[in-house]
């Protein structure tokens, strides 16, 4: 779907009755797919509508859309296992048949439950990490937007301040191979009180929301519980609590800027963020690109079903922390830690996986993953570009620029978001100066935000 996502940008649109039997199944049964078919309609979004359709309703065939096409003047039915094969080719055939069932089971009841829900009263905190429920109750008892991120401290183990604001702590060797990271703001603008509800499942897991005028702000604090616990254990690692990262991950981009120059990241393999939704991603893609490779993934996978977690390898992942890692660090990725509707004020977390989360990360052996991605030069291709690269590193601008390797092609990589209309003017007028002084062919790529130069000569 990502490869084609140039092609066809049709929107999908999802009847209101549609809509009620999807949450229905995320809700209640935890159905990652059901939001992954509402999240075709919105504007974010974007895929190969090669097939054209433009509204998806239901289907007085049970096993069935009711779907229009725009080359088409009625509507038609389309098989469920036909349209999710389409639209979600990395599904397998089991996740498809546990959607189709539990579909056909809500369809058939004719009704959409609604289950009961409370206001939690939160007790006076007491610093427990092992209580996985009131520390992320009291967590997220206050959105924290960029800025107001020191007032968590009163609830966070101590820990150091890095010279841009970021918050980490170190266990074991002063060189640590493993970088496990969260980030401490919410994705508002002005600080709120929030007000706490809990349900419970059919299947008995306890879901967390608010009463619908905020924010939870289980993004990310389900990960900053989850290195709490962690921490809490000794488990060996660096932890980073990340500023801003709602806000273009600010304490993140200011940390790698200086990676080079950090004693205590020069021998990171592995960095992880906990910081995705729903409870099945290890993600293997973000920034449009490889960040880890499938057999790190897979052995984490195998590491975390020991304790009951079934996760799958993910390449729909976006951007955080951990992207901006991908160029210095080998395995970069984003786990799921069971929130879900972000950035609305329908967000909920299932504090029963939180807590099962938590368990399986201090069981992880995660020394004994593999380092299959390469990252860095090839040296044969640092001799050849060693001055060029030197001047690179010496431009002052405002946009990120850096000469990246892939395989055996270096690149000059430019983040054309980072800035204004005039700031990427300005560096490619640097860069076209660099360029004609070492006589470079230039072969120019686009790759979302990111404007890349092939090096030839």
């Amino acid at each position: 779907m990502s490869e084609q996502n140039n092609t066809i940008k049709e929107r999908i649109k999802i009847s209101p009755k549609l809509g009620d039997i999807l949450d229905e199944l995320y809700i209640t049964y935890d159905s990652y797919l059901a939001l992954e078919i509402s999240e075709l309609s919105r504007d974010t979004r974007y895929y190969f509508n090669g097939l054209r359709i433009t509204y998806v309703d239901v289907s007085k065939v049970k096993t069935c859309f009711r779907v229009n096409n725009s080359m088409q003047k009625k509507p038609q039915d389309m098989r469920i296992d036909k349209f999710l094969k389409y639209y979600f080719k990395y599904l397998s055939q089991d996740e498809i048949s546990e959607f189709v069932n539990l579909y056909t089971q809500i369809v058939s009841n004719g009704k959409v439950s609604t289950p009961s829900k409370n206001f939690i009263k939160i007790d006076k905190y007491t610093y427990n990490p092992k209580d996985v429920k009131n520390t992320f109750l009291s967590l997220v008892s206050k959105t924290y937007p960029y800025g107001t991120e020191e007032g968590l401290l009163q609830y966070l183990p101590k820990l150091n301040k890095d010279q841009f604001g970021n918050y980490y702590k170190i266990i074991g060797n002063n060189k640590p191979q493993s970088m496990f990271c969260c980030h401490l703001d919410t994705a508002d603008r002005v600080q709120s009180d929030v007000n706490l509800l809990i349900e419970t499942q059919s299947n008995g897991d306890e879901i967390i929301l608010t009463d619908g005028k905020s924010i939870l702000g289980a993004d990310d604090k389900a990960g900053v519980v989850i290195l709490m616990y962690m921490m809490d254990s000794n488990i060996p690692g660096l932890y980073y609590f990340f500023i801003g990262e709602e806000r273009g991950t600010i304490g993140s981009t200011s940390l790698v800027g200086e990676i080079d120059n950090i004693d205590y990241l020069k021998e990171i393999k592995r960095c992880i963020s906990f910081d995705r939704r729903d409870v099945c991603s290890i993600i293997t893609s973000q920034l449009g690109g490889r960040c880890c490779s499938n057999e790190f993934g897979t052995q984490l996978s195998k590491e975390y079903s020991k304790y009951g977690i079934q996760f799958r390898l993910d390449p729909t992942g976006v951007y955080t922390d951990s992207a901006n890692f991908m160029d210095d660090i080998g395995e970069c990725t984003n786990l799921s830690v069971g929130y879900y509707n972000e950035h609305t004020s329908r967000e909920k977390q299932n504090i029963t996986f939180l807590e099962k989360m938590c368990k399986a990360s201090v069981g992880v052996d995660w020394d004994s993953l593999p380092n299959a991605r390469k990252v860095g030069l090839d040296s044969e291709i640092y001799k050849k570009y060693k001055d060029l690269i030197k001047d690179i590193k010496n431009i002052k601008s405002h946009v990120e620029v850096k000469v990246i390797g892939e395989g055996e092609k270096a690149y000059i990589r430019c983040n054309v978001e980072d800035g204004l209309v005039e700031y990427t003017y300005d560096l490619l007028c640097d860069l076209r100066t660099i360029l004609y002084r070492y006589k470079i062919d230039q072969v120019v790529h686009i790759e979302g935000d990111f404007l890349k130069i092939e090096l030839k000569k």
